[in-house]
């Protein structure tokens, strides 16, 4: 788009719409994740402690790129 000289707003609406459904993405891997994690740390005999710690390390992750 760049080297085609076009609009700039059509290159800032263009990199806006990529960044929200990388969020999106981001948001549905997270949320994957945590979802294991509780599975994880529900069977029997789990390490629940590095279960949750893990799970709180990705949100935090998440959370400091405003997800």
């Amino acid at each position: 788009m760049i080297e085609d000289d076009r609009y700039c707003l059509d290159e800032i609406q263009q990199i806006t719409a990529l960044t929200a459904a990388l969020r999106e993405v981001a948001v549905l891997i997270i949320g994957e994740h945590v979802s294991a994690g509780l599975r994880v740390a529900a069977k029997p005999g789990a390490d629940r402690e590095t279960a949750l710690a893990d799970m709180i390390r990705v949100l935090r992750v998440g959370m400091q790129y405003k997800l």
